[in-house]
Order: C-alpha cells, then sequence, then structure tokens
C-alpha cells in the first residue's frame, strides 16, 4: 500500500514541521497509528514490531476517545485536533494476522498548511511526491482536486460533505494513488469513478 515515505529522485524532501509525534532525533511522522485505548495493551507492541522498518509511522494510543472498535462510519473526530487529516484504511496497512483488528484503530496522515512549494509543478511530479507522502505535495494536490472532488460528491449525497467525510474521501483518493498514472486516463476521469465508489460504499448522514 504505502511508499518508504522516500521522495521521487532528483529533489532533496523538505523536513516538515507536522505536528505529530516523534521520536527523539527522529523525523515527524506522517502517518500515525491511534490504537482505540482498550486494545492497546494487546496490540501495540505486534503493531510496534510491524511498522518498526517504516519510520514515517508513528503507533499510539487515542487519548481523545475510548469507545471500543470503530465502524467505518462511526471514526471519531478528535476535539482540538491542530491540523487538517487524510483518514486512510488501516486493514491496507496491515499484514494478514493483524488485519482483523483493523476497526479497534484509525491511520491518519496529517496534512501541513497549503504553501506555494509545489503551485508550478506539473501533474505528475506532484502525483509522485504525494505518493511519497510528502506533505507539501499531499496538501497541493489537495487543493487543486478537493473543489471538483467534493461537489460530485455532493450531488451524490444530497448535501455538502462534512469534514469527516471529506477527510476520509482524501484518504480514499491517497489509498488508490500508487495504482494511478497520467498515461492511463486524466486524472478527472480516475477520480470521478473513486468518488462514485465513495458515495456508494460510504454514504453517511451529516
Amino acid at each position: 500500500m504505502f511508499t518508504d515515505g522516500h521522495a521521487p529522485a532528483g529533489k532533496a524532501s523538505a523536513v516538515i514541521p507536522l505536528d505529530a509525534v516523534r521520536e527523539p532525533g527522529s523525523r515527524p511522522a506522517r502517518l500515525v497509528c491511534l490504537l482505540d485505548p482498550p486494545c492497546a495493551d494487546h496490540l501495540l507492541p505486534a503493531l510496534r514490531g510491524h511498522f518498526a522498518s517504516q519510520p514515517h509511522v508513528a503507533v499510539l494510543a487515542e487519548r481523545r476517545h475510548t469507545r471500543r472498535g470503530w465502524s467505518a462510519a462511526e471514526r471519531p473526530t478528535p476535539v482540538h485536533r491542530r491540523a487538517p487529516i487524510a483518514e486512510r484504511d488501516a486493514a491496507r496497512a496491515l499484514p494478514p494476522d493483524l488485519r482483523n483488528h483493523a476497526r479497534h484503530l484509525r491511520l491518519v496522515q496529517p496534512l501541513v498548511p497549503l504553501r506555494r512549494t509545489y503551485e508550478s509543478t506539473d501533474l505528475q511530479l506532484l502525483l509522485s511526491w504525494t505518493t511519497a507522502l510528502e506533505p507539501e505535495a499531499t496538501s497541493e494536490l489537495w487543493w487543486r482536486i478537493s473543489p471538483r472532488t467534493l461537489a460530485r460528491l455532493a450531488r451524490h449525497l444530497g448535501h455538502t460533505p462534512n469534514a469527516q467525510i471529506a477527510q476520509t474521501l482524501l484518504g480514499r483518493i491517497l489509498d488508490e494513488l500508487p495504482g494511478y498514472h497520467v498515461t492511463q486516463a486524466p486524472l478527472s476521469t480516475w477520480l470521478d469513478d473513486i468518488i462514485d465508489r465513495f458515495a456508494l460504499e460510504y454514504a453517511v448522514p451529516t
């Protein structure tokens, strides 16, 4: 599912001060795996072992919510979140022996404020940087595609998507992005297909 977080060749990756936990002396986490607290004692060692080779992933116990088990339509939205996020599909990141525990965790990708770093970057390179988990590239891509994607989703749902639905849609796009190439289809066509499927699978009330 994920890349190793390395940027495409030809440009040095900027170290972004994400508002996310980091280990002493390490780079900020670009993905954060949050566990339902009642399951933390059991799952934390196994998940940290699985992600040990992926230093861009931090594994933490969720402190702002205590519900056991989260369905796709009831993922908690933490209060006082300091930055927008993309809600990734945790099951895709887990090995088969841990996948049945996916309902007890969230995999989130913090976004940074939109800057001008990638405003002139061509689409193919921007997609490559986004797949490589480059924070500023992800924010730039979302800025470019969000008006179209959210408007199409709103037509499906019959109302403006709330923030939780929007962040889950962005997560779905990022989950599937490694399988897309600009020579296969226009990005707009590829996005429309994702949005249409998403609306069928994840139609929830505001």
